[in-house]
């Protein structure tokens, strides 16, 4: 029997659906067929919503970006965490972003990217997130952990630089700290003390 569900909820579905299906497969390798198949919906249904994949795209990075918004404006608000705390954090979302478009297989890497560098949502949010990172590097600078002379240039080499090299080959996660400490000039170690702190604090909190 055919369950009929509002149309609102119905469309939710959809879009979580691929969105699981992104994070699995990356978005190039997820077809309509394929989202519609696991929320068990005919695929006229779909277009009923929306007028193409790109559409559901679009829903689904707006979604995502959103909550990585909000997840960032949280942690710099947060003055309970130090400024490392903060970094690592800030390194987590980067890390949650990557995974959510890219699917399980490396080789998605370089087409999720062109995806989403032309995607105009996704461009403002990374704007936004680029400028939240330059407000914690200028705590870590006032705050005496950081000697750096130019904040904004230097978070545009950080993220484009992680970017470009994403397209090659994904970066694990201690690869991408030791990163971020040698272009901050941060004690060796210093972050990666801190991501324990992250994996113990969302096991007792659970995901922003």
């Amino acid at each position: 029997m055919r369950v009929t569900k509002e149309p609102e909820i119905r469309r939710a579905e959809l879009i979580e659906a691929a969105r699981q299906l992104f994070d699995k497969n990356g978005i190039k390798n997820t077809q309509v067929s394929q989202i519609v198949e696991k929320v068990g919906v005919a695929k006229g249904l779909f277009y009923y919503y929306f007028k193409s994949k790109d559409e559901i795209v679009n829903e689904v990075v707006d979604l995502v970006m959103s909550e990585l918004k909000e997840a960032s404006l949280k942690i710099l608000a947060d003055t309970q965490l130090t400024f490392y705390q903060k970094t690592s954090e800030f390194v987590a979302l980067y890390m949650h972003m990557i995974d959510q478009f890219s699917g399980d297989e490396e080789e998605n890497l370089d087409s999720m990217l062109e995806i989403i560098s032309h995607n105009p949502i996704a461009q403002d949010a990374n704007e936004l997130l680029q400028a939240q990172l330059e407000r914690l590097i200028r705590q870590g600078v006032r705050e005496g952990h950081l000697t750096i002379a130019y904040p904004e240039e230097t978070v545009r080499v950080l993220i484009f630089g992680l970017l470009a090299q994403s397209r090659k080959r994904l970066l694990s996660m201690e690869q991408v700290i030791t990163i971020v400490e040698q272009t901050m000039h941060l004690p060796a170690g210093s972050l990666k003390d801190e991501m324990v702190w992250h994996k113990e604090h969302r096991a007792l909190n659970g995901p922003q």
